[in-house]
């Protein structure tokens, strides 16, 4: 995992987007995600795109992926990364329990 995350960084450095084009870029894949579920449920209007659970997966990956790397826009540090994890991990939890 750490060599993914090293990956993602490096990769992030490169990404020629602005934050603006990037946050918009995290709503497509969003928006994507989205249909996705919509035609592996076979919602009505959605079922003729014949998408799967691995396409779910994908672009959920997608989603992961565009997020980290406006992350990694804002700040190169990791230790806030995980401490921000953390403390949304300690919210959700708090919500479920």
């Amino acid at each position: 995992m750490e060599q993914l995350i090293k990956e993602i960084k490096l990769l992030s450095e490169k990404e020629p987007k602005t934050l603006e084009q990037m946050a918009l870029k995290l709503s497509e894949e969003v928006g994507e995600t989205s249909q996705a579920v919509l035609s592996y449920i076979k919602a009505s209007g959605s079922e003729y795109k014949q998408l799967g659970i691995g396409d779910v997966k994908e672009e959920c990956i997608d989603v992961i992926l565009v997020a980290l790397a406006m992350f990694y826009k804002l700040s190169e540090n990791d230790k806030e990364l995980h401490e921000l994890i953390s403390k949304k991990l300690d919210k959700w939890e708090s919500k479920i329990s």
